[in-house]
């Protein structure tokens, strides 16, 4: 049985109605999406991708409350375990979803009245109160969102000290408190439905729970979430006019150190959790190519968190050093394999990857993605010498054996958070960053 006729069947248990037709829509790490032809209708089927997802009856019943309190979410229709793994049905939502499409489609005003309805339907979510929301887990701030992505880091990212220079920072610069709210947990452009500017639907909340309310906002501030736009907040606006719009929509009022804190919260999140998506491909979850190249955007994130922790690199000195590293003439003979560069997930693990791929599946994008992690590797292949070689001279410079120790000495308090400290890491960030992203550095939505 391929896919769509497994949702179909799925769709059928769960609805007692007889589908017409199945199609796939743009799905996450831990779902696939379709749309569903039924009954003259079309809904949106969701299924869990291995053992990823969240129980998604606690997610019905908590979309079945917000719609009786008349926010914008989707009408929810059903959930289950029809074919042994977790399935969601709910009704469609004319509109775009992708975040790239969404900005291009925009101009200035329509990004400025997007932001608008975007902190209408925060505060909206915020303030519905948490009466009927029993089971959502709580992760109140300042600590437990910290404490639970602690064990993420250790896990996966224990000897990266730009996470550990975000974790500290995090620690000794705590958000003023709040009253608890409801956050969707994932508020972002991708998580929104959009048409002509207008704000439709808030979908995928399987990461909803009790915190504080600058999270959801911090989190739509996150660079990723940006997706290529030159202003702070959804590539739209500014924070100020973020958080001015929020208050005036009946939101409580939150600080500009405050929201910062949830920014580089966020930030230091996702690189966490871009880390979590390549485990659950080399753990055997889910074999996924994309999901190990999504692993290695944890450096991108490490540089958006120097920047906004106020280191400030020099857009011309990165450009030098990607032109001299892409000279063959410059890079120091020595066998690559015996080399460490600290770009994670590992050279071999990528190679591994792709060779499972069949070359043939999954039509231009999985062709498009092939083809990036191929340029990835053959630009590792080139400048491991050179930046092996780099990697031990900083080490040398700050009087520290490897990046172990370097981490032990940020987090006991050891090692003085200052420039000289945020700009041996860039160095080490930027050179990551000519193997697996060069264009990261200067773009537009490059805003602190």
């Amino acid at each position: 049985m391929d896919e769509a006729e497994r949702i179909e069947r799925e769709f059928e248990a769960l609805t007692g109605l007889a589908p017409t037709g199945a199609a796939p829509l743009t799905g996450g790490a831990s779902r696939v999406t379709w749309e569903v032809n039924a009954d003259g209708r079309r809904f949106v089927v969701q299924a869990a991708r291995g053992d990823t997802a969240r129980d998604m009856l606690g997610e019905f019943e908590l979309l079945t409350a917000l719609a009786g309190e008349g926010l914008l979410v989707p009408k929810p229709v059903a959930a289950g375990f029809p074919d042994g793994r977790a399935v969601l049905v709910s009704g469609h939502i004319a509109g775009e979803t992708i975040g790239v499409r969404v900005l291009r489609s925009l101009d200035l005003s329509g990004r400025v009245r997007l932001a608008s309805g975007f902190a209408s339907a925060a505060a909206n979510i915020h303030r519905r109160g948490t009466s009927s929301v029993a089971g959502l887990e709580t992760l109140s701030e300042p600590i437990d969102q910290i404490e639970a992505y602690r064990e993420v880091r250790l896990a996966l990212a224990s000897d990266r000290p730009v996470l550990a220079v975000a974790e500290r920072w995090l620690r000794e610069h705590p958000p003023e408190p709040a009253p608890t709210v409801l956050c969707h947990g994932d508020l972002r452009l991708g998580n929104l439905i959009v048409e002509g500017g207008e704000l439709r639907a808030v979908i995928d909340w399987e990461l909803a729970h009790l915190g504080h309310p600058a999270e959801d906002l911090g989190w739509c501030c996150v660079r990723a979430w940006r997706f290529g736009g030159d202003a702070a907040a959804l590539g739209c606006v500014d924070r100020g006019t973020l958080l001015a719009d929020y208050e005036r929509f009946g939101g409580s009022h939150v600080s500009e150190e405050t929201l910062r804190h949830h920014e580089v919260l966020g930030t230091w999140k996702w690189g966490l959790m871009c880390l979590l998506q390549a485990e659950a491909h080399l753990s055997g979850v889910v074999d996924d190519l994309e999901l190990l190249a999504i692993g290695r955007r944890v450096v991108e994130n490490e540089y958006d968190l120097l920047r906004l922790l106020g280191w400030r690199p020099d857009p011309s000195r990165f450009g030098e050093r990607a032109a001299d590293d892409g000279d063959p003439a410059n890079t120091p003979s020595s066998n690559p394999s015996r080399a460490e560069t600290g770009i994670v997930p590992t050279l071999s693990a990528l190679r591994d990857a792709l060779d499972g791929e069949d070359e043939g599946a999954g039509g231009d994008y999985r062709r498009r993605l092939r083809d990036s992690v191929r340029e990835m590797i053959a630009r590792e292949v080139r400048l491991t010498p050179k930046l092996s070689s780099r990697r031990v001279e900083r080490l040398t410079e700050i009087g520290v054996v490897d990046h172990g120790h370097l981490v032990d000495e940020i987090l006991s308090g050891d090692r003085v958070l200052d420039a000289r400290l945020l700009e041996t890491l860039g160095d080490e960030v930027l050179d990551q960053l000519l193997v697996v992203n060069p264009g990261y550095v200067g773009r537009a939505d490059d805003v602190v």
